[in-house]
């Protein structure tokens, strides 16, 4: 059966999931939409225009909703980078913009015969993930957002910076919103294998790391592209792989990053962690920090 994808905006990072996704030969069929047609066109030519040099051939189309009535799965990357460009940016400047953005793009969905999962990486992730569930009153397992996937790579990257270690072979989570009230679970992550390390130091720095690749080139797309493949990937290979996304929690009615068991029908697991009662306090507190700034 083919592996069918659509991506619903094509700014730098869909674009960069898109060749992400055609080099790697995880799908079959990609599906591009976007606004701007001139951009969006000259994305499709240009990711088929590598297909010679690549050992895997994608069909590329864009444009047409109803190509996505028999996708496996939608990522939706909608946004406006211009919003960061102001004082202090953070990821809830596109609160307004992208809650707009979400309702349309339940509107356009209704109208196909669209029933595949729905992956959000626009942000702020886990109020346009909770919007959207909302509007198209999808199932809630259905639909999940990147998340604290990103921050938890970037919690073993800034590790094995400090240890010489692999980030391959480091295991912890970033846990609450993707934003900036999430927090790491020490609790998850191995220091009996990795030592003494400066925890605030390295909780600083992965807080920051993304303002940080935004102050140096104006945007983000290769880590988050990079986090969206390998949840795409875990959902078309059913592999049941456990990842910290953004995933629906009953107590609060809302998305927030906590790990689950991911495959082919979606969030089919929430996996229980043993935290301690401080992180338990902090999750409460990014729950609350999400419901109040988008929801209140």
């Amino acid at each position: 059966m083919a592996r069918k994808v659509g991506i619903i905006g094509m700014g730098n990072v869909g674009s960069t999931l898109a060749g992400d996704l055609v080099r790697s030969g995880l799908v079959d069929e990609l599906v591009l939409l976007d606004k701007r047609e001139d951009k969006l066109f000259a994305d499709q030519l240009d990711l088929e225009d590598s297909l010679a040099t690549s050992p895997h051939y994608v069909k590329i189309a864009a444009n047409d909703d109803s190509l996505l009535d028999n996708a496996d799965v939608l990522v939706v990357a909608v946004g406006d980078i211009k919003a960061y460009f102001g004082d202090n940016p953070d990821r809830w400047v596109e609160l307004a913009i992208n809650i707009a953005n979400a309702k349309e793009i339940a509107v356009r969905l209704k109208r196909t015969n669209f029933s595949g999962l729905i992956v959000v990486i626009s942000n702020p992730c886990d109020a346009i993930t909770t919007v959207l569930q909302r509007e198209l009153d999808y199932p809630k397992n259905r639909i999940m957002g990147t998340g604290t996937l990103l921050d938890s790579s970037r919690l073993k990257n800034q590790l094995a910076k400090a240890t010489g270690l692999a980030p391959q072979s480091i295991q912890g989570y970033v846990l609450g919103e993707h934003g900036d009230s999430q927090f790491t679970a020490w609790s998850t992550v191995n220091l009996d294998q990795l030592g003494l390390v400066e925890q605030e130091h390295i909780e600083a720095a992965v807080r920051r790391g993304g303002q940080q690749v935004f102050n140096g080139k104006r945007y983000t797309n290769f880590a988050i592209a990079s986090s969206t493949h390998l949840l795409l990937e875990a959902i078309l290979t059913d592999s049941h792989q456990i990842l910290p996304i953004s995933n629906y929690d009953e107590d609060n009615a809302i998305y927030l990053s906590y790990p689950a068991i991911i495959g082919r029908q979606g969030v089919l697991e929430r996996v229980h962690l043993a935290l301690s009662e401080e992180e338990e306090q902090k999750l409460q507190n990014s729950a609350k920090a999400i419901k109040e700034k988008a929801f209140s």
